[in-house]
């Protein structure tokens, strides 16, 4: 059966990409930056117009191009459509960084200028058009990955060029460097290292689970349960015990083991890393062919040959997918974890809630979104490269 499009359906409006550009078209009207005479104060909301009354029409221009594309549809939409979305967040940036400084340079040393409503979600709205082209871009890799990168690789060259030094956030960040470092890092030895433990406990209970329709249920009633107890209650809950142990057997103390800190944040990050890993283990398993495993016995094969290698290529790639699930939902859980003196990127986060600070808050949030998307990306190719040649495809 064919699949090309009627001219029909490649003309047809693009409800996406429309979307997208209303909401872009009326992010126009909120505040772009928000002045404050310091990092807590309340500030005064600047309009677009008020900073530049050129970029407004730039702005305009740009989104009203796009939804004339969405409206009536040409040759190659998608990719006129992406490379004006781009165009958009990389002009969004580069006023931004430039107003700020302008702003800051007539304020005083602790004055703040933060991006406000306008900014992000102009942000929002171009990421919308960018989504919708990437969809309609799946048989060009090199177009995909242009529309996909473009914007975000701008991004981080005027983010190491310093051109965001004036934005309030960028202050925070320079004002704490070193701590953000540290916080940074253990951030990640705590979601990466409760999560490898995670899988070497998991994998094997998977497994054992496929094996034994007896451990099967209380493997699965244990990790369901766990995997429903809030986060914040379940690292209060191991504080008692661990602290008790402590006090008993003082020598602990010395291995960092105490009711507060690293060890009850990774108890329960482990605990959380459990049930996705176990699952995957247990369904790659059970779902193979029998006449796979049919096969390597009629070959001769012992189960142990058999296991090694038939069951652990072709049950890897779903395994490290439970991997890749567990390790982006740690990455979240591990801000949590920075209530009970753990640290971690979350420590900025609660700190600028309880300091009414809006910059600190997004200094510590926008760093987890970036490491979950980036540890995703990084999954989701190694999963690819692991799948057998013969699954590559997904089937004819």
């Amino acid at each position: 059966m064919s699949t090309a499009k009627t001219p029909q359906q490649s003309f047809a409006p693009d409800s996406v990409a429309v979307t997208g550009t209303v909401i872009g078209l009326l992010a126009l009207v909120p505040g772009w930056l928000t002045l404050k005479p310091s990092r807590v104060a309340a500030g005064v909301s600047l309009k677009l117009w008020e900073l530049e009354w050129g970029a407004v029409g730039l702005f305009v221009v740009l989104w009203s191009a796009c939804l004339v594309l969405g409206l009536i549809g040409v040759k190659r939409r998608s990719i006129f459509l992406g490379i004006l979305a781009n165009l958009i967040i990389i002009l969004t940036l580069i006023f931004a960084g430039f107003a700020a400084s302008r702003l800051h340079a007539t304020t005083t040393p602790i004055a703040r200028v933060a991006p406000g409503a306008g900014f992000w979600v102009t942000l929002f709205a171009a990421y919308v058009l960018v989504f919708a082209a990437r969809q309609k871009t799946r048989s060009s890799p090199l177009w995909r990955n242009l529309l996909s990168w473009s914007g975000l690789t701008v991004f981080f060259v005027l983010l190491f060029l310093g051109w965001f030094d004036s934005i309030s956030v960028m202050q925070e960040f320079m004002g704490q460097e070193d701590r953000f470092a540290q916080e940074l890092t253990r951030h990640m030895l705590l979601f990466g290292g409760s999560v490898i433990i995670g899988t070497l406990i998991g994998i094997p209970l998977g497994i054992w689970s496929a094996r034994s329709r007896r451990a099967e249920k209380p493997i699965f009633f244990i990790a369901n349960i766990t995997q429903t107890i809030p986060s914040l209650a379940l690292f209060g809950l191991l504080i008692a015990p661990l602290s008790a142990l402590s006090f008993a057997f003082p020598v602990l103390r010395e291995f960092g083991i105490r009711g507060v800190g690293a060890t009850p944040a990774i108890i329960a990050l482990i605990i959380y890393s459990l049930l996705p890993i176990i699952q995957n283990t247990y369904t790659s398993l059970r779902n193979l062919d029998p006449a796979v495993i049919d096969a390597g016995l009629g070959m001769g094969m012992s189960r142990m040959q058999i296991f090694r290698r038939i069951e652990v290529p072709l049950a890897a790639p779903i395994v490290l997918e439970g991997v890749r699930i567990a390790l982006v939902q740690s990455v979240g859980l591990t801000a949590v974890a920075a209530l009970i003196g753990a640290g971690g990127l979350g420590a900025f986060v609660f700190q600028g809630l309880g300091q009414a600070a809006p910059d600190l808050i997004i200094l510590g949030a926008i760093p987890i979104i970036i490491l979950a998307l980036l540890v995703d990306a990084l999954m989701r190719t190694v999963v690819r490269i692991t799948r057998p040649r013969g699954l590559a495809g997904g089937g004819a």
